[in-house]
């Protein structure tokens, strides 16, 4: 597809929208366009047909006026896609178009902000927040995981209905443990068992037990969409191996009644209850921030705005704690990898789209080559998505080409036609040309028939004569036609030469992933993220900021691999 095709960009039509859409111009037109309101507490997704429709349920006419008069007119004048890779839900590679860059940016700005009025925090700076860190702990799956994650798709069937919601249910569960997984048929695990054989679930459990040593008055929040049904057996392996107390740990879900909510709120801001295990039950409407120094992502929700929701839990005004992190527990090779690589798509999208200045915004920054070589780690994986990106761009180029090539043709067809009947007369000249010369009876009758085969052929070159200077009348070049053409043949056959050598090129590319997958395995085995939430938990809650102090952490720093540790040192 070409950098700027839209067709993919689809939605299913709504019945609201569209009787919203038809009460508000009818509204509008009785009122001389005015009367029409629209409040709402959520950002754009990352769909981009949203800000049209948006628009045109307001601004209907505006848009019109503009030369709007539709989507695709909309699109060509703000917004550039390529056509990207995604990882889908069973870890194939597919192709669609994204919205990466917002040109034309002033006047989309200026488009938006005329009808749409955007506020956000910056807008209310007297909320004052605990600064925000991101930590990302990409832990490799052990032997039970992948088995199961093995049997999911070895059982894969598309024709099944709801196969593919199904599957990506499955896969989410299983990066959470692989005993959720519905092909584990063993015998029932212990609670320590089922933590402690969990990777993602044993590592969140190891950072909440440094957590706990090392200030035990924080806060500390487990949050999962899914496996609501074990959020007791977390909280069993909290009390049994951590060493808290039973009513030091709140469970909040659906089934949660308000009354028990509010108490389990106020007891946690008041330091009573040290964890909180919560489903999207906490998403809306609870004030869980004021002792909290973590967050626990055991899933990620498929939105961006949830994701924020989840975030403002302790990430918002009242926090005694300087610094909150969110911790995203990403099992590696698994379908976090998806979920991640959505939420970033739509995050970079509202950001970029709400940006002032710029007049063209690049939010190529978020890119499936990022988010590939810094969490998929399975070479096989690894080799197979950069060959298919590699295949689908020679292809779209290939295509781009061969479009080109038959546009220009086509103007071509008329020369080409009258030069067929050169060569065919050419053909025949030749051939009766041969049948004097042959030395037969018949030879001199031929002979004196070449002048009317030539007569033919000057003729028709005559004719490819005259329908050349009539393209040229209509600013037609052929000569540049045919150098065009010749051009585009050979740069197809390059192409087509890349795409024979592809499998070569996977050989070379699994052997070089194996390589980094060894070392990194061997990294891996001396990292220890419990060491770096220690040190971490000094720098951040203990507020000792003495010269000494900061030296030795320092030093400490090359061991332990702490993200942006420096500037973390110096801020405090």
């Amino acid at each position: 597809r070409f950098a700027s095709d839209f067709r993919s960009q689809n939605q299913q039509t709504s019945k609201l929208g569209i009787n919203t859409w038809m009460a508000a111009q009818y509204i509008q037109d009785k009122n001389d366009g005015r009367n029409v309101t629209l409040l709402s507490a959520t950002p754009f997704t990352n769909k981009p047909l949203e800000y049209y429709s948006i628009l045109s349920l307001i601004a209907n006419k505006r848009l019109e006026e503009s030369g709007y008069f539709n989507v695709n007119t909309f699109f060509e004048t703000f917004m550039e896609a390529d056509n990207d890779m995604e990882i889908d839900a069973k870890g194939d590679v597919k192709f669609k178009a994204n919205v990466r860059r917002f040109k034309n940016n002033s006047l989309f700005q200026q488009l938006l902000s005329e009808f749409i009025d955007i506020k956000g925090e910056e807008d209310n700076p007297e909320l004052i927040r605990p600064n925000k860190i991101n930590k990302e702990y990409k832990i490799e799956q052990n032997d039970l995981t992948r088995e199961q994650y093995d049997l999911l798709n070895e059982n894969f069937s598309e024709t099944e209905k709801g196969a593919i919601l199904t599957h990506i249910l499955n896969a989410r569960l299983i990066a959470i443990s692989p005993y959720l997984s519905p092909y584990y048929d063993d015998e029932e695990p212990s609670v320590k068992e089922f933590i402690e054989n969990s990777p993602k679930l044993k590592q969140t459990m190891d950072l909440i037990r440094q957590n706990r040593k090392d200030i035990p008055e924080s806060g500390q929040i487990i949050y999962s969409e899914l496996a609501v049904a074990q959020f007791p057996k977390l909280k069993e392996y909290l009390i049994t191996e951590i060493g808290y107390k039973p009513e030091e740990i709140g469970i909040i879900t659906g089934s949660t009644n308000k009354n028990q909510r509010i108490t389990i709120q106020n007891d946690f801001n008041k330091g009573k209850i040290k964890v909180v295990i919560g489903s999207e039950a906490i998403q809306e409407g609870m004030n869980l921030q004021e002792n909290t120094t973590d967050v626990y992502m055991l899933t990620l929700p498929y939105n961006f705005t949830s994701l924020r929701q989840v975030e403002g839990r302790a990430w918002r005004q009242g926090n005694k704690n300087e610094t909150v992190r969110i911790n995203f527990m990403l099992t590696n090779d698994s379908i976090d990898v998806f979920m991640l690589q959505k939420l970033q798509s739509k995050q970079a999208r509202y950001l970029e789209a709400m940006k002032k200045g710029a007049d063209v915004l690049d939010i190529s920054d978020i890119r499936t080559q990022e988010l590939k070589t810094s969490i998929i780690t399975n070479p096989e994986t690894r080799a197979n998505i950069e060959i298919e990106l590699i295949k689908k761009k020679i292809e779209s180029e290939k295509n781009k080409h061969l479009a080109d090539s038959a546009f220009v043709l086509r103007k071509y067809e008329d020369v080409l036609k009258v030069k067929e009947l050169v060569t065919q007369a050419e053909h025949s000249y030749n051939r009766i040309e041969g049948y004097s010369k042959n030395g037969d009876a018949n030879a001199e009758y031929w002979a004196t028939q070449l002048p009317s085969y030539q007569k033919t052929i000057d003729l028709h070159k005559a004719q490819v004569q005259e329908v050349i200077e009539n393209l040229a009348q209509k600013g037609i070049d052929v000569t540049q036609i045919e150098h065009q053409t010749k051009t585009t043949e050979d740069k197809i056959a390059e192409l087509d030469k890349k795409l024979e050598e592809l499998p070569k090129t996977r050989e070379n590319l699994l052997a070089l992933y194996k390589v980094e997958k060894a070392e990194q395995l061997k990294m891996n085995e001396n990292r220890d993220y419990v060491k770096e939430r220690a040190l971490e938990n000094i720098v951040l809650y203990n507020n000792l900021t003495t010269v000494g102090f900061i030296d030795k952490v320092l030093k400490q720093k090359e061991n332990i691999y702490l993200d942006n540790f420096q500037n973390v040192v110096r801020r405090r």
